[in-house]
């Protein structure tokens, strides 16, 4: 089976994870072009972070029609994590692929153990007509029982500067921030784990796109893999939206910390034995 046909079998499958969790595929597309296909890390990265693009385009406008995705909240992120993008793609191009590869596997074990760490239930929220609460107030229909949740979105210092991160994060490593952003909506912001997903998905493709054209600037833009990767990541994200609303909350943590773990360790592989 050729590379390019593998590629896009296994961007299907990402693009479908990454919808659902609202990570962009990369943590899926990264490790398995880099240690099974024997892509080097910067052309892995650089394929990947087209496939982040395809992601959002793919799902969000799915997450904003159905009122998942928190416009507001996104937009007001959506700043910090572009400015993050440039930033780790300019820093991207100048580090060794097996810095890459620790630093990757080190970002994914400090997720899911932040991930384990979370409680099953979503973090208590601030009532919405508290004074005191700060930030603003939003609100969705649950899919899968059509209740309606309202929830707070306060600390938006921190979040800004997690943003920021998440956008370096992205640039630097391809994953498209989703990795950062959904744990500080959730954890630090009091957002559900549904909007923070959904909301991550919508920040996902400006951020990637400031990186990736710094990564075709630098010459290591593979066209011949990159297109299979955004096609099978389109195809998959479309199916991964429409599939969100039958999966439990319980269920995406779960599938978030198991592939984080798996793939830690393939990466750290990568970075010791080059």
């Amino acid at each position: 089976m050729s590379l390019v046909l593998i590629a896009f079998l296994v961007s299907i499958a990402a693009g479908g994870f990454g919808a659902l969790v609202g990570i962009g595929g990369g943590l899926i597309i990264v490790p398995v072009l880099t240690v099974l296909l024997d892509v080097p890390i910067k052309t892995a990265i650089a394929a990947s972070l087209i496939g982040v693009i395809a992601t959002s385009m793919s799902a969000s406008a799915h997450y904003l029609d159905s009122g998942i995705a928190d416009r507001r909240l996104g937009l007001l992120l959506l700043l910090a994590t572009a400015a993050g993008g440039i930033s780790g793609g300019l820093l991207g191009s100048l580090i060794d692929g097996r810095v890459l590869a620790l630093l990757f596997g080190s970002l994914l074990v400090f997720v899911a153990v932040q991930m384990i760490r979370q409680r099953a239930a979503a973090p208590a929220p601030v009532p919405h007509d508290d004074p005191e609460g700060g930030g603003f107030v939003s609100s969705y229909i649950e899919p899968s029982d059509g209740s309606e949740v309202r929830y707070r979105a306060r600390r938006m210092e921190a979040g800004a500067a997690a943003s920021f991160a998440a956008g370096n994060v992205s640039g630097l490593l391809g994953v498209g921030g989703g990795v950062i952003n959904v744990p500080t909506m959730n954890l630090a912001m009091g957002v559900p784990i549904r909007v923070a997903t959904t909301t991550s998905t919508f920040m996902l493709g400006p951020t990637a796109a400031a990186s990736a054209l710094l990564y075709f600037a630098a010459g290591v833009l593979d066209p011949v893999l990159a297109g299979p990767v955004a096609l099978g990541v389109f195809i998959g994200a479309r199916i991964g939206a429409r599939m969100s609303s039958r999966v439990s909350e319980g269920a995406l943590r779960i599938a978030f910390i198991g592939v984080a773990l798996v793939f830690a360790a393939q990466m750290f592989y990568r970075a010791a034995t080059g």
